[in-house]
Parts: structure tokens; sequence; C-alpha cells
């Protein structure tokens, strides 16, 4: 029977074959399934590049044969969704060595200080720089000078919302300060600034609250800045001095909200949950310190209260009566719970305050919302004292406790009750003096 063995060889070697065909389309399906997983969406329409999107165009050319490092968050997806670790560790010549993350961990997830961990999803150690290092010399948010060892560069991709006291702008420039002690090169891939370029407002901090985490650099609570334009005036007004690139954003323009670029929105922080929630951030979040946020409930940032607050109505009346534009405020009760709300004011107590809804986003001034907010809370309950549960006396309305996120001299002026009118010019004319500097380091025109 000659016909029997070549039609077995002929079966086997289709079988080869088929097997050939079918099992690299399986790894290449496997390769493709996501590492690191976003939730993301689309909010608007628009054709802007991100940083990470030019340099994906490109294949990633200029990062290839260099030993890397990254500090990163889930923030940092390209225009389909895709994260950086993704594309990173899928790209060949890329060398990732060193996996570093701010504030709230890799994921976002976490609202409490994060020591160091394998992430699960890509098998590397996470360097956590929200920690503290007991018995060095290391400040909470500087990198350890062992990990940054033996790296040719340090890719940053975070994403801002226009907010001195929002900390990813202090990891960065943490980072800057790191890198250029260590003779390591930095890579800024620039992402929008969420709530504009061009809405630029608030006083300046004190002069002994600056280099913190909440305060790296004396300039307005909103900056309108980016983060390659921030990564720049940093690296030249502090003399940080390291070996700096901006990979630049295409299409963007100074005057866009994050709804008209076309990128997909992630949550840059567990609180900050849509656009109009980075909005007012950079007003009403100055007497976060004192008063709930809403942090702990299904809309953080869009509403504020406080178990003191009594009239809430009295308060918005006051509010409204100032002229305050592009706002509604509306009465309203909540109890915060759960995990975000932890360590938080009012947590798991009923608070009275009021609703946030953004009628018009071009009018509203979020810091002047937040001036004529503290103007009242000082007023009403700044002379009220209160036992804490430590047998201390104090202030049910602590002004002081602001000074970090505004400045003394605020704090000052409304305890004395000066009018809200002087305060807001004093405001402008500290925004002009820093407007004048920025200047030179914007990208963007």
């Amino acid at each position: 029977m000659p016909f029997r063995r070549p039609f077995f060889h002929v079966l086997t070697t289709l079988c080869i074959l088929s097997a050939s065909l079918v099992l690299p389309c399986s790894a290449a399906d496997a390769a493709k399934a996501p590492l690191v997983k976003v939730e993301s969406r689309v909010i608007g329409q628009g054709n802007v590049l991100s940083g990470l999107d030019v340099l994906e165009a490109g294949d990633f050319s200029s990062l290839k044969g260099k030993k890397l490092g990254l500090l990163t968050n889930m923030c940092a997806i390209d225009r389909n969704g895709h994260h950086i670790l993704d594309l990173l560790l899928n790209t060949p010549g890329i060398r990732l060595e060193a996996l570093f993350s701010p504030e709230h961990g890799l994921y976002g997830t976490q609202d409490t200080l994060v020591d160091d961990s394998k992430d699960t999803a890509t098998g590397m150690m996470v360097h956590s720089l929200y920690q503290r290092h007991p018995g060095t010399n290391i400040k909470t948010g500087h990198a350890n000078p062992e990990d940054l060892k033996g790296l040719d560069a340090i890719v940053i991709d975070l994403q801002d919302i226009g907010a001195r006291y929002y900390t990813y702008i202090t990891y960065m420039a943490y980072m800057m300060e790191d890198c250029s002690k260590a003779g390591v090169k930095v890579i800024v891939l620039d992402r929008p600034n969420p709530i504009g370029g061009t809405y630029v407002d608030g006083p300046i901090q004190d002069f002994d609250k600056r280099d913190e985490l909440t305060a790296y650099f004396p300039m307005p609570i909103a900056h309108g800045m980016t983060m390659g334009e921030l990564a720049k005036m940093f690296n030249t007004e502090n003399k940080i001095n390291c070996q700096l690139t901006v990979v630049p954003m295409k299409n963007w323009k100074r005057d866009m909200y994050f709804d008209q670029t076309g990128l997909r929105w992630v949550n840059p922080s567990p609180n900050i949950q849509d656009l109009d929630a980075a909005l007012v951030y950079p007003g009403i979040a100055i007497t976060e310190a004192l008063i709930s946020m809403g942090r702990g409930t299904p809309q953080p940032f869009h509403v504020f209260g406080s178990p003191m607050i009594s009239d809430p109505q009295a308060l918005i009346d006051h509010v409204m009566k100032l002229g305050i534009k592009g706002v509604k405020l509306e009465p309203v009760s909540f109890t915060p719970s759960g995990v975000l709300s932890k360590g938080h004011p009012g947590e798991g107590r009923e608070c009275h305050g009021a609703r946030i809804t953004i009628t018009d986003r071009k009018q509203f001034r979020a810091y002047e919302l937040g001036q004529a907010v503290i103007d009242y809370l000082q007023a009403t309950y700044g002379d009220e004292y209160t036992t804490t549960s430590k047998g201390k006396t104090v202030p049910r309305y602590n002004i002081w406790a602001i000074r970090n996120a505004a400045s003394s001299w605020v704090c000052a002026r409304t305890v004395e009750r000066k009018p809200f009118a002087e305060t807001m010019k004093l405001v402008d004319e500290q925004v002009a003096t820093f407007k004048t500097m920025r200047a030179k380091y914007l990208i963007y025109k």
C-alpha cells in the first residue's frame, strides 16, 4: 500500500504547519492583552496628542538602548487607552529597569502612605515615593539614591490638575533634584492642564511653607501651566539644573479644557472623578483641612460642608451676594464614610453645606468661591470654641490651619474681616507678578 506513507507525511506536515500558524497567533493575542488595565473614558472631542502619544508615534526611538526608570501612575495612557507600561514593555529595544510611583500608588487607589511593593501585573518592583524612610535622611517624596544607580534616564509621565497643592508636580520636581545629583537624565512627557492654561489665580504661599509636598514652588494656587512647562520653570528658577528634556504635546492650546482634547479621562486621584471636580479644586480645597469636601461620598468636590455649619442657606446667601459668577450653590447634607473619608474632616458625621454646580466655566473663578467661603466660616465660627478629644480648646473654625494652602496674609485679612474685593485685588497683584516670570517657560502660546 504505497499510498499510505506519503499520505501520513502530508498529514503530519499539515498538522505541523497548522500548529506553527496557530501558536504564534495565540501568543500575539496574549501579548496584546494589557498587563496594566486602566479604567478610562472619552469625555469630549479633539485631536491633541500627549507627550506619550508623540513618542509612541516615533516607536519610542529616542528611548531605545537606554537604561530607563519610569515615574508614573494610572493616568499615563495613550489616546487608545494603552498604559505606558504596556507600551514600553512591548517595544523591542526598550530597557525598563526601575519603576517609581507617587502619592496614591501606581494605580491611584491608595489614600495613605504606600510601601515599596511588587506589581503583580508586570512583576516589577514599584519604588513608592510616598513613604517614610526611618533611620535615613531621605525625605518623603524623594527617591532612594540606590534605586537610581546605573540608570541613564528617568521618564516622568504624570497628570496634574492645575493646582499648586496637587502633589504630583512636587514628585516630578523631587525626582528632577534626585536625578541631578545622580547624573541621570530626565524626560518629561507632557500632558494637558485639565482646567486650561489661562486660569492663574490665588495667593502665593508663605516663604517658610515652600519645598513641601503641597507647596514646592512659590506660585499661585492655580498656576495655568503644564507639567512640561513646570519642569522647565523648576529646573531654572530653583537651580535644579538636571539634564531635562520635555516631549511636548501636539495640537494643544492654552484655552483648552480637558474635554476639548480628545484624550481619555482617568481619575488622577481617588477623589477627583471628573472635570468639574478639577475645576473647583483650586478654590474650595483651600479649606479642606477644616471642612469636608465630600470625600467618602458619591460626589467628592461637588459638595462641601461640616457638622458645625448650622445654616447652609445663610452661607450660600453670603457667597452669592458677593457676585460669584458661573456657579450655583444649593443646600445639602451628607455623611462621609468609607476608606476615602478616613482621617478627613467630617468622617462618619452628618455634614451640612452646599452642592456646587458650575453653570459657566469660563466665568467661574474657583479661588473667588474659596475665599468667599472661608470669609463666611471665619466670621461665623471663628470666635466659637470647642474642645478636642485631647482636651485642647480651639476655635471651631481655626483658619490658621489653612495657611499652607493659602497664605498668612490671607488668613490675617480674613480674621480681620477685610473687604472681600480688596483681598481679591491683592491676589490679582501677586498673580500678575507670577505671570510675568512664568512667561519665559511657556511652551504653548
